[in-house]
């Protein structure tokens, strides 16, 4: 199965609710960062890159479109 995530709001919510892992720093550090994104005190980019390093960490296959 497939997913289009297009937000931080997204991804933080795929993180929560259909993620196989629920720890790891990678993992952490994800859930920290798009929280901060949806708050409005890190970016986009910032929220990606820490999204696609959980998703490495927890060896969840992605691309960027």
């Amino acid at each position: 199965m497939f997913h289009r995530i297009a937000s931080a709001e997204e991804a933080l919510e795929m993180l929560f609710t259909n993620w196989p892992v629920v720890s790891g720093t990678a993992f952490v550090m994800a859930m920290e960062t798009c929280a901060q994104t949806v708050a409005g005190t890190a970016t986009e980019g910032e929220a990606q890159s820490a999204f696609l390093a959980a998703a490495l960490e927890a060896k969840v296959a992605c691309r960027l479109a």
